[in-house]
């Protein structure tokens, strides 16, 4: 029989190893290590000693220890029960210790207390229904300062014409204002992630726009189903007529209107497409459809 090679482990393995904690890399655990990022990006937060600051996954504590020296109290969010521990075990016997709230679990299923500043280092998988779970969280807060897989960070600034905008563009910057900060290499984690990251600040419109949010994202679901398709085409659907004409007749019940309106589509000689509604008395054209819509 052939003699089998032992697997090898780096040497960072083997630290962590000593250490007593292996990162659980499927649930985003990349713990942020380099203290001069660290120190940026609570800069990048201009936090006050009045301050009630939310932190979702802070790992091992780097940063939650600094935000503590900053801030009046600091409520972080933990799935991992060992980082909780480990946590628990940095601020004990310490001044800290009566300054900071931990929440255990899915941040995604907890509701979130009132705070002022949000700084996260969050796993990436959940990026964006964090972030609209943010900006639709009352009351208001000051401003978030999240760490974002990079491609994520950029379609979040991408501004109309740019090949990264997108629904979650126009959503995010419909509700609040969005600065990139900086960037940061995937060598300032451990361990290292596959990919880069970026620094966003996030600041809340505060009063919001005066939309029904949930209405506007189905519109802008529809109009971005397809890239580079006209909305005509997205309109003409027969799975976006059915939703329409549904929604409709749920309106007209809701509000105790008889509904005499029936959704259709016509194509006049002039090639150009038109959502028409039918009434008693004939037709009514309310809307040239062949403009493209942004991709």
């Amino acid at each position: 029989m052939p003699k089998v090679k032992p697997e090898k482990k780096s040497r960072k393995h083997q630290e962590v190893k000593s250490q007593g904690i292996m990162f659980n890399t499927g649930i985003g655990q990349h713990i942020l290590k380099n203290p001069l990022v660290v120190n940026a990006i609570i800069e990048k937060a201009a936090l006050r000693p009045t301050d009630v600051v939310l932190e979702v996954g802070p790992g091992t504590g780097n940063m939650t220890v600094k935000l503590l020296e900053k801030a009046k109290k600091v409520v972080a969010c933990e799935l991992d029960t060992r980082l909780v521990a480990e946590l628990q075990k940095r601020v004990q016997c310490t001044p800290m210790q009566n300054k900071l709230q931990i929440l255990i679990g899915d941040v995604l299923k907890t509701e979130l207390p009132f705070f002022d500043v949000c700084v996260a280092n969050l796993p990436y998988q959940i990026s964006s229904p964090f972030v609209f779970k943010l900006l639709l969280h009352r009351p208001f807060f000051r401003c978030a300062v999240l760490m974002f897989q990079r491609e994520f960070a950029m379609r979040l600034v991408a501004k109309p014409g740019d090949k990264l905008y997108c629904r979650l563009s126009i959503n995010t910057q419909l509700l609040s204002r969005v600065d990139h900060l900086m960037k940061v290499g995937k060598n300032n984690f451990r361990p290292p992630p596959k990919v880069e990251s970026s620094v966003v600040r996030i600041e809340p419109k505060n009063p919001p726009p005066p939309v029904n949010f949930q209405e506007w994202d189905g519109l802008v679901r529809i109009a971005f189903v397809r890239k580079n398709k006209t909305l005509s085409a997205a309109f003409k659907s027969s799975a976006v007529e059915q939703l329409l004409e549904k929604n409709y007749r749920i309106h007209c019940s809701v509000h105790n209107i008889v509904s005499l309106l029936h959704f259709d589509y016509v194509h006049s000689q002039s090639k150009s497409d038109y959502l028409c509604i039918r009434l008693e008395s004939g037709p009514v054209f309310i809307k040239n459809l062949n403009a493209k819509s942004s991709s």
